[in-house]
């Protein structure tokens, strides 16, 4: 699979901060202007803004999708969005504006699409006192290592800004929250026994009033108001009421019609009308206090369609932006071990699949789980899924699971084309004694059938499983399309999706107490594998003990088997044996392993026994409550994989993703 090379930096609020689309715009505009193309890729749009399709989401709709346990498919279609945007326009960069606000728990929203983008961060914050620190801490706390450990520095907005009498902000953001200072540079908080907290900012850039002034049209929109005259794009900075001193860039708030106003902008409340000469005239039914209330909590995001304020934003911010930043963004190391995040791994393996469009048998064609999986396949243009069994019990089964089996998904009957099989089963099998009455009944099992189809190259793939047992799905396979020319046996293994990364497991499925060549050979397997799903293969032989710390039967089988990769395939990167916390956290790995390529960052995790292996990953899945993919089956001439019985929905639609694009690989080698 093919992924994306751009560098990814998100932008993460700190604190409470509100606005950081100067922050963003600016530094997408000032590495334009150094010849570095950018991007700006914002995943959900402002609470002005709409939906628009393929590029960025609904905010509402998110939350909506998020509150009834869909968060991976928003995540999903974040990355979807994602890719629309690099395949589009390439650019080396892409800027990510994180969330902020509502409705949203915007630290833990912020570290999805962070690991789901694999991005390098910048924190925003507003001011520059202790107490950034703090609010910087706490909003990175969701984003455990995959995040935190990618952290470039912070940008400071809105320096100098100024607050009203009572403290409070007018439409604008204000300066140091810790403190209430206007000015950062004069922050309190500074002091020789208080220094500042945050002492990597990358870039300051000052408050600007005209940053932050709406135009009517937007005040209208969030108040449901109703412009009656003047221009709706003149803008409006600062609240005021009747009796205040009146200037252009005022909002006047009045329940009566003045005579006459200096005040850019006139909101009529409590359903009061009438038009006043050079003002904008908004009406509304709300009083003078829910319109004020309203306003003091104007979401300070720019609106997609001002564009005369983005380009505004974008110059004033860009000033800001030195050569030093730019070097740290554009300086890009791209030997940097890539994470794949589950969004971005489900996203691939569908659009790859997509790509494919093969049919895939699903000898259990009656089975719930699968009936539904294969309406969600066909819908998503995953794949051709083929149900095998009775079409008015399979029909049955889709209508109690809710679900319509359109012409997406082809629905065969075994009983209707058995026979075609019979003579040329017996070809394969005259050895071993087939017959063609034996040949009859022998295809009377689905899955021997199903295969029999894959090696007449009618069907591509097969996945079962659900209700057969591994045996059961394998047999045939071994029987009828053998292992692989380069492969010397057939080993199963899992991709796991962690929150932060996935991983692939083996061998969980199919050798019961592989000696240390099949080992080696199992390790070898997942490594390719996991490489051509776009996962790099940090490959750690996982035992009780970490090199040498301990002493045993599977301690000197996983050392012989790591030498034994070492030999025959110099080019992984392989480790062993390892204790499983030393293979996935660097603190552990820092003590237990020193010096490791592997310990600490490992992606492929081969275990000593199918009892070890097997266990390890149904603990996992169960008790962190993940998608699991597989049993994959390596090492078969054409893809046969195994499910779990206990596979769930997405377990069963990812398998056929990554079943169509094996077959894919296997036509193209």
């Amino acid at each position: 699979m093919e992924f994306d090379v751009s560098r990814t930096v998100m932008l993460v609020p700190a604190g409470k901060t509100e606005g950081i689309f100067p922050a963003a715009l600016g530094l997408v505009k000032a590495l334009n202007d150094h010849g570095i193309k950018t991007a700006l890729f914002k995943p959900f749009a402002g609470e002005l803004d709409k939906d628009q399709e393929g590029k960025t989401i609904c905010r509402a709709c998110a939350y909506q999708a998020i509150s009834a346990g869909k968060k991976s498919d928003v995540l999903e279609k974040v990355v979807a969005n994602f890719h629309n945007l690099t395949d589009n326009e390439k650019p080396e960069i892409v800027i990510v504006e994180g969330v902020t606000g509502t409705p949203f728990d915007k630290d833990l929203m912020n570290a999805d699409v962070c690991h789901a983008l694999d991005a390098d961060i910048i924190t925003v914050c507003n001011g520059s006192c202790k107490g950034n620190k703090a609010a910087i801490d706490a909003t990175l706390l969701p984003f455990k290592n995959a995040g935190k450990n990618r952290v470039l520095g912070s940008i400071e907005i809105n320096h100098k800004a100024p607050r009203n009498a009572q403290g409070k902000r007018n439409l604008v953001l204000s300066g140091c929250a810790h403190c209430c200072s206007a000015n950062g540079d004069s922050c309190s908080c500074k002091s020789e026994s208080s220094p500042a907290a945050v002492t990597d900012i990358l870039a300051k850039i000052e408050f600007s009033k005209e940053n932050y002034a709406p135009r009517a049209c937007d005040i209208a929109a969030l108040i449901g108001g109703e412009i009656v005259s003047g221009d709706q794009n003149r803008r409006g900075f600062k609240v005021m009421f009747q009796g205040e001193e009146e200037k252009e860039l005022k909002v006047l708030l009045t329940s009566s019609v003045p005579a006459s106003t200096k005040a850019g902008i006139v909101i009529l409340c409590d359903g009061v009308a009438g038009e006043i000469a050079g003002a904008t005239v908004i009406k509304t039914d709300k009083s003078v206090w829910a319109v004020a209330e309203a306003l003091a909590a104007f979401p300070a995001e720019l609106v997609s369609d001002d564009e005369e304020r983005a380009a505004y934003v974008a110059d004033f911010a860009a000033k800001s932006i030195d050569d030093k930043l730019i070097n740290l963004i554009s300086e890009y190391d791209r030997n940097r071990t890539p994470l794949m995040s589950p969004a971005a791994f489900r996203y691939q393996l569908a659009s790859s699949a997509r790509a494919a469009h093969l049919r895939i048998a699903l000898p259990e064609g009656d089975e719930p789980r699968t009936v539904k999986a294969a309406a969600i396949v066909a819908e998503q243009g995953i794949a051709v899924p083929v149900l095998y069994g009775n079409k008015e019990q399979i029909n049955k089964v889709a209508a109690e699971q809710g679900v319509t089996l359109g012409e997406g998904v082809e629905i065969v009957d075994p009983e209707e084309i058995r026979a075609n099989y019979v003579d040329r089963l017996v070809e394969l099998r005259a050895k071993k004694g087939m017959t063609p009455e034996k040949a009859v009944e022998t295809l009377k099992d689905n899955v021997f059938l199903a295969t029999m189809m894959i090696e007449r190259g009618e069907i591509d793939g097969l996945v079962s499983g659900a209700v057969h047992t591994t045996a059961n799905t394998i047999r045939p396979a071994f029987q009828i399309l053998k292992t692989a020319p380069s492969a010397k046996l057939v080993s199963g293994g899992f991709f796991m999706l962690m929150p932060e990364q996935v991983y692939f497991y083996a061998d969980c499925a199919v050798n019961l107490n592989p000696n240390a060549d099949e080992i080696s050979e199992i390790a070898i397997q997942s490594a390719d594998t996991a490489k051509a799903f776009g996962i790099d293969p940090r490959v750690a032989l996982i035992t009780y003990s970490t090199h040498n710390s301990g002493k045993g039967v599977d301690v000197d089988l996983m050392a012989q088997a790591t030498e034994l990769v070492k030999q025959k395939r110099p080019d992984l990167n392989v480790d062993g044996p390892l204790q499983y916390d030393a293979a996935v956290m660097p603190s552990v790995a820092a003590q237990k392993a020193p010096g490791s390529t592997v310990a600490g960052k490992a992606t492929v995790f081969v275990f000593p026994s199918l009892s070890t292996g097997n266990t390890v990953y149904k603990a996992v899945q169960r008790s962190a409550d993940l998608v699991a993919i597989g049993p994959l089956l390596q090492g078969l001439r054409k893809p046969v994989n195994d499910l779990s019985r206990g596979a769930l929905v997405d377990d069963i639609v990812y398998t056929i993703a990554v079943t169509a694009i094996q077959a894919a690989q296997a036509k193209n080698n």
